[in-house]
Parts: structure tokens; sequence; C-alpha cells
């Protein structure tokens, strides 16, 4: 093992449990109640001591998470050969040979690979990025998480990824980052375009990052609006025109992700989601799940 720049290269098999439920929960809020695992927690380093980590996966024996938590870290999954599948947020996705997937802060995700798996992964704080303006489309909630390249793509990929493991100085590493960043940005323009342009759009990027941040408060799209300066009818429509989902919707898809997170990783009792999400009248939140689910929560904690 070789320690650069504050990193260290381990080399392990692919095998991460991500998500597990936890017993004994009662506090009200999800960023308290779930442990959030920074790099540190991941390595079991005595304190935050970086804020960037790549790995190199070979077949072979490596650790398992054994507890629910979500990262506080972004994080890259590039698949070079192998098989499975990576469920993100309750949607399953097919792990195939050059497949790059994204994880945002905060996601749940689960993966089962076949034990001949190789490819990177690169584990990086929000604060370790140069760029520091607009989400990068592919971290962006409603996005595909996922992009499958072309051996040519993956071989340049992983020849950025090498030249970034043999440095030494942090910011050379961190412009090696935004190489791959943009490199990746270019290539999912070209697999999403609609996703690329709604999330390029201004104001629909700011949008959704105050969304992340007040969700659980505020499910008005009224609230939003005047916090950007619009009206909640234009806000809507720009939404709509370039995303083909409205302001509302990006809020009730939010809403219904975070409950769900909350039902499958908790012991919270419904009335406990309910308020932190927001919702004063449990019944009412129960019968706001069962429309956009066709499940109550009660059903929806039951199959999981």
């Amino acid at each position: 093992m070789s320690i650069l720049f504050n990193f260290n290269i381990y080399i392990y098999r692919f095998y991460l449990l991500a998500y597990l439920r936890i017993s004994g929960a009662s506090a009200k809020s999800y960023s308290s109640l779930l442990p959030t695992f920074g790099i540190e927690k991941i390595f079991n380093l005595p304190y935050r001591q970086e804020d960037f980590r790549m790995i190199q996966h070979q077949p072979i024996n490596q650790p398992v998470i054994e507890e629910a938590h979500k990262h506080d870290f972004f994080m890259l999954l590039m698949v070079e050969k192998g098989s499975g599948t990576h469920t993100i947020d309750f949607h399953d996705y097919k792990v195939s040979n050059y497949t790059v997937f994204f994880l945002a802060p905060g996601q749940a995700h689960q993966w089962h690979l076949s034990r001949n798996t190789t490819g990177y992964q690169v584990m990086f704080a929000g604060g370790f990025m140069l760029h520091k303006g607009p989400l990068w489309p592919f971290f962006t909630p409603s996005a595909p998480p996922l992009l499958k390249l072309t051996i040519a793509q993956y071989e340049q990929l992983a020849t950025e990824l090498r030249l970034m493991s043999a440095e030494t100085a942090a910011n050379i590493t961190q412009h090696r980052l935004q190489i791959i960043l943009l490199l990746l940005q270019r290539w999912y323009a070209s697999a999403y375009p609609s996703e690329t342009a709604a999330s390029g759009h201004r104001l629909i990027n700011r949008f959704l990052q105050l969304l992340e941040k007040h969700y659980a408060q505020h499910s008005e799209v009224s609230y939003y609006a005047a916090k950007l300066h619009v009206t909640a009818s234009y806000l809507n429509l720009v939404c709509k025109k370039e995303s083909s989902t409205t302001a509302g919707e990006y809020i009730r898809e939010r809403l219904l992700l975070e409950a769900k997170r909350l039902l499958t990783l908790t012991d919270m009792d419904i009335k406990e989601i309910a308020f932190s999400l927001g919702f004063n009248d449990t019944s009412y939140f129960s019968r706001f799940f069962r429309k956009y689910t066709g499940q109550t929560p009660v059903n929806f904690r039951r199959q999981i």
C-alpha cells in the first residue's frame, strides 16, 4: 500500500453493502438519525485527514460495511470488467463492462457483483472539487446515475486515473479530478442530452440546489419561486419546458425518495417519518405516499 498525497490506493474486490436497516431510532431528523460516513470512517482513520480517496479494485477480498449509513462525499464507481446489480435509491441498474456509476452524498445504495469484477472507485468531498458552481449533471437527484462507455472512452478514463494516482500535490490532484469530471460530463451529455440541458439551465440548477436543502421544510413551489425571484407559474413552466418535469413534481419526487429511505433504512414509526418530512397529519402523509407509489407506507416497509 503506497500513500500518495493523502490518499491510499487499496486493492480489493467490490462487494460493499451500503444500506441495511438499523434499530432503536428515535430522532426526528434523518440527518441525525443515520450515521454519516466520511472517507475517514470508511477506512477506519482516526480523524478526518483527507477529502479524497481512490481505490483500484481487483477480484480479491475486502471489508464490508455492516450498518446503514449515508456518505458525506461524492463517489465515482467505474467498472472495467464484471457483472451484477447496483441498486441506487430503490432502482436496480445492470452492472456491465465499461460502466460508470455516479453517487451523490446521502444516496442509499447496494451492489451485488460477480467475484471477477474489477475497476476503480474515486471518493471525494464536495470541497475538493475545483468547480464550485452549478451541479454536475450526473450528480443531480433526478438524473440517470450511470453511463455506459466505449472501450476507447474507458481507456482514456483509466489513463487519467493512473496519472491522478501518481500525483503527490493536492492542487495537481484536484485538477486531474476536474479533467476526469469534464470528460465524463462530455460523454454524459451525448448519452443524455435532455438531462444535461435541464441541469445546465441556471434557474433549474438553482432550484434543485435549494430543493435539496429545504424539501423537508418547504413543499410549496411558491417558496422556491420567491427565493429565485420568479413566479411559481414561471418556475413550473421553465422546469416543464427544459426537463418535462414541473417544479411541483420535482418536490414531490424528492419527498417520496426521502420517505422510502426512511422506511427502508430506519425503524422510525410512520408518524415520526411524516413529521420529519413536514407532514403534520400522519393520515395525509399515508394518502400522499399511497397515491404516488400505489402502496401504503406500512406495506412498502414490509416488502423490504
